[in-house]
């Protein structure tokens, strides 16, 4: 999920990636803009972070960071299971 923060400079984008199982947060990024890379980082640090990736199911609202080449790629090189939401 993206959140936007409302700064005194305008806005952040907080990207999260969050265990369904324990509801915690599992990685994350603060970035200035909506690109990819907020995005990209935050998985990064989530599967830096999980125990293993074997059956892990990424689920997400198809938004346009989500469906990114760069972004499934990153997943398919793990072997992480895509689901989707329309």
């Amino acid at each position: 999920d993206i959140t936007y923060i409302r700064t005194i400079k305008g806005f952040c984008y907080l990207a999260l990636i969050t265990d369904m199982y324990s509801r915690k947060i599992i990685g994350y990024d603060l970035s200035d803009s909506l690109e990819l890379n907020g995005c990209v980082r935050a998985l990064n640090k989530a599967l830096y972070q999980a125990k293993s990736v074997k059956g892990l199911i990424h689920h997400s609202d198809r938004g346009i960071q989500y469906c990114s080449f760069d972004y499934i790629d990153l997943l398919k090189h793990y072997n992480v299971n895509v689901k989707e939401t329309s």
